[in-house]
């Protein structure tokens, strides 16, 4: 009998130090992998997006709105004024924003946001024409800071003279060139957030359960008939492939979004 408790007690411990300790150890280091990776792609899109929004607040003020009857010109308007309250924001704090600025969803209806700019003015050119003027000694005079923030969107503007119609073109461009090949990542590790954060609660059980099993064991085992002994082990040895099968679909699921 003691020697039965005691080989019990040594799977169990191997299960908890070469087992769950371990996979709880390499589900950390993917989750930096994936951090990391993260970073690297989202970054230079962020960095594109702050000087674009902070480009749409400094350009705002050029435009003179005229009567904006058409439910089209006055979401123009509304979508330019929305954009550039974020611009304000990014001009007040001197920083770019990050992956943890904005939801997936957030970002989502930003952007849409951004190609309606180009939307609107590209199907309805004689509205727009008509009802957005365009104040060229304020563009003259005080555009420099809006040229700054559009080289900064993309090298291909660093030519660029501020117009009425630039401020459409370049949404165009921001939203097809640099927001669309991005548009799932987000998505995509806010899934993963989800699977991981499963993982860890995972861990947190059959680790928990695993040190609990052991000290019931330790302290009842006279007790205890031996056929529960080896029951809780079956169990933490079942939890413990479990795991490992979870780790290896979030190991999997890391590699596809990151790829």
């Amino acid at each position: 009998m003691e020697n039965q408790i005691s080989n019990i007690i040594t799977i169990l411990t191997a299960l908890l130090t070469g087992g769950f300790l371990m996979l709880f150890i390499e589900n950390q280091q993917i989750t930096t992998y994936v951090i990391e990776r993260l970073h690297q792609r989202m970054n230079p899109f962020f960095h594109s997006f702050t000087n674009y929004v902070k480009f749409v607040s400094s350009f705002e003020s050029c435009y003179v709105w005229r009567k904006c009857t058409s439910s089209y010109m006055k979401c123009l308007k509304q979508y330019v004024k929305d954009i550039s309250i974020y611009g304000g924001k990014a001009i007040t704090s001197g920083q770019d924003f990050s992956i943890y600025s904005f939801s997936a969803t957030e970002l989502d209806s930003i952007c849409e946001k951004i190609n309606g700019i180009w939307y609107y003015k590209d199907k309805n050119i004689s509205d727009f024409n008509a009802n957005v003027g365009f104040d060229e000694n304020h563009a003259k005079n005080f555009g420099e800071y809006s040229l700054e923030y559009l080289r900064g969107i993309s090298p291909k503007y660093n030519r660029e003279r501020l117009t009425k119609a630039l401020l459409p073109k370049v949404s165009g461009d921001f939203y097809v060139d640099i927001y669309q090949p991005i548009q799932n990542v987000l998505h995509e590790y806010e899934y993963w957030m989800k699977k991981e954060k499963y993982f860890k609660k995972l861990s947190f059980v059959t680790i928990s359960g695993n040190i609990l099993f052991m000290l019931v064991i330790l302290m009842f085992h006279q007790y205890m008939p031996i056929c529960v002994a080896y029951l809780l082990c079956i169990i933490c040895s079942g939890l413990l492939i479990y795991e490992l099968y979870e780790l290896m679909r979030i190991e999997k699921l890391a590699k596809k979004i990151m790829r």
